[in-house]
C-alpha cells in the first residue's frame, strides 16, 4: 500500500504540473500572441464578461465569443475583426443599457482606440 501510495501520488502531481489547462479556460490562455497585451486587458475588463462561455446574455455569445476568434477559418477572423472595427466606430459596444445599468463598462475613447487598432492590424496581418 505504501508503494501504491508514493507511485500515485507523484504522478497525479506531475500530470496536474503539466496540465496548464486544468485551471482557467484554455482556447483564452493559448490565444496570448493573438492579442496584444493592451487589447487583452481592456477585453478583460469591458468585453468578456458578456462575449464569453460564462456571458448570460445569449445575444452577445451569439454575436462574439473572444476565446473562438483565434480558432475562426482566416476568413472568419477577417469578417469578424471587420465587425469590431464598425461596431467600435459606430460606438455600439457595450449597449446604452448596460451603459446605464453598469457605467464604468463604458469604453473610454483610450480603450476604443486600443480596441480599434488592434483589430485593424490583426486584419491587416491576415491580410497579407
Amino acid at each position: 500500500m505504501k508503494t501504491l501510495f508514493t507511485i500515485i501520488v507523484p504522478v497525479f502531481f506531475i500530470g496536474f504540473i503539466l496540465n496548464p489547462g486544468i485551471q482557467g479556460n484554455k482556447s483564452w490562455q493559448k490565444s496570448g500572441s493573438f492579442y496584444t497585451a493592451e487589447a487583452r486587458k481592456v477585453i478583460d475588463n469591458k468585453c468578456y464578461g458578456c462575449h464569453s462561455e460564462q456571458g448570460k446574455s445569449k445575444d452577445a455569445k451569439d454575436a462574439l465569443l473572444w476565446d473562438s476568434l483565434p480558432n475562426l477559418s482566416k476568413g472568419s477572423q477577417i469578417g469578424t475583426l471587420d465587425h469590431i472595427i464598425k461596431v467600435l466606430k459606430e460606438k455600439k459596444m457595450p449597449p446604452e443599457g448596460i451603459v446605464k445599468k453598469y457605467p464604468e463598462m463604458k469604453l473610454s475613447p483610450e480603450e476604443t482606440r486600443i480596441l480599434q487598432s488592434w483589430a485593424e492590424s490583426r486584419a491587416d496581418s491576415l491580410l497579407k
